[in-house]
């Protein structure tokens, strides 16, 4: 059994971040490795290492017994559960993890954003002379940062394997990097089938009674022309219930009338959109599980196109891939009221799920 260390964001409260790693974890364990998780490593370890450490033991001590929030007790059990979660503060942990380790794999999510931050841990800089594989990496812009780009070129040059989530990256990084080996593979998300998703949510716990026939809404833009436009889908879908879970970012985010469940884990995240009749998102991840399960959504766009930070490319290139560009809001083409021909969606799905657990495997292997 070979020990692979995974290193990429947990999420803390943003759902789709802890999903795809949930989602990666798992698939890797299905594979039959033994997998570690490792959120990051400090860029100073020694003392500093053992201070940060012990303030970060005493704040989570101190957050235990002073909230009660529900919602991150739910998340925290769901987090120890599911994942074996690595902590490096010194030196000789650190070198303990690199001799113990076979294979590194970083991804999913923006972790390669460098608009976001550069984090050189992400690029696997301290792997030494293991393995390095590039999971489903995002760099969740159309390009580099033009202060990163030697760096980053310098560290994706000693990875074996680089799968990244978006064509654009494949181009970019291509360009950037002059290999030729790089491909695009799945989102973690879609690496779990819909019946691998249902023995995680078949767990959920609900405090009260759940509307049905609801349309469910996780918006992590905090845009205003939200609430026009989903009074417009609202009436389109013959005015449901309509259900919001809170996204961290946008944790105010309302709609009159609606159910706002604000003690959903990943777990009761996944149940609700499973079980909708539609779902409103700006979420990539919400976009994508809603693909894997078959579930009809409306795409609302949170950036402008011509925004520098604009992140519309991983959407635009994940709609486009499965043919769903019309379940863009439009005012002027209510196309994305028709049925989604799901069918040949998942045929699609099916053979990019192939690909891309092959891609994994092999990566590990050869």
């Amino acid at each position: 059994m070979k020990n692979i260390t995974l290193i990429t964001w947990l999420g803390e409260g943003n759902f789709g971040t802890c999903l795809q790693s949930y989602a990666l974890n798992t698939e890797l364990a299905k594979l039959g490795y033994k997998v570690s998780f490792l959120q990051s490593i400090p860029s100073r370890l020694g003392l500093y290492g053992w201070a940060r450490w012990g303030k970060n033991t005493v704040v989570e001590l101190i957050n235990h017994y002073k909230y009660k929030d529900l919602q991150t007790k739910k998340r925290n059990n769901f987090q120890r559960k599911n994942f074996n979660i690595l902590t490096i503060n010194i030196t000789y942990q650190l070198k303990q993890l690199i001799a113990n380790t076979d294979c590194f794999i970083t991804g999913s999510d923006q972790i390669w954003n460098t608009y976001v931050a550069f984090n050189p841990r992400m690029f696997l800089d301290f792997a030494n002379d293991k393995k390095r594989v590039a999971y489903a990496s995002s760099i969740g812009t159309n390009d580099v940062k033009e202060e990163y780009r030697e760096s980053v070129k310098e560290l994706l040059l000693k990875f074996n394997h680089i799968g990244v989530r978006e064509k654009t990256a494949v181009a970019e990084l291509s360009k950037l990097t002059g290999r030729n080996d790089i491909v695009q593979v799945l989102d973690p998300t879609f690496l779990l089938t819909p019946t691998d998703w249902n023995k995680m949510s078949k767990d959920a716990v609900f405090e009260t009674e759940m509307p049905k026939n609801y349309i469910l809404c996780y918006f992590i833009g905090n845009n205003t022309h939200y609430i026009n436009q989903l009074s417009k889908v609202r009436n389109a879908f013959g005015n449901k219930n309509i259900v919001i879970i809170p996204a961290d970012e946008n944790r105010d985010f309302t709609f009159d009338g609606a159910f706002v469940y604000k003690n959903a884990s990943p777990i009761e995240f996944v149940n609700l959109l499973q079980n909708a009749d539609c779902v409103c998102t700006d979420s990539f991840h919400a976009t994508a599980l809603s693909i894997n399960h078959s579930v009809p959504f409306v795409e609302f766009m949170r950036f402008k196109d011509d925004d520098s930070k604009s992140q519309n490319s991983r959407i635009y290139d994940l709609l486009e891939h499965y043919g769903l560009m019309d379940r863009i809001y439009d005012e002027n083409n209510m196309s994305w009221t028709n049925d989604i021909n799901y069918d040949r969606v998942q045929e699609i799905l099916s053979a990019d799920r192939k690909f891309s657990i092959d891609y994994l495997v092999n990566a590990i292997e050869n």
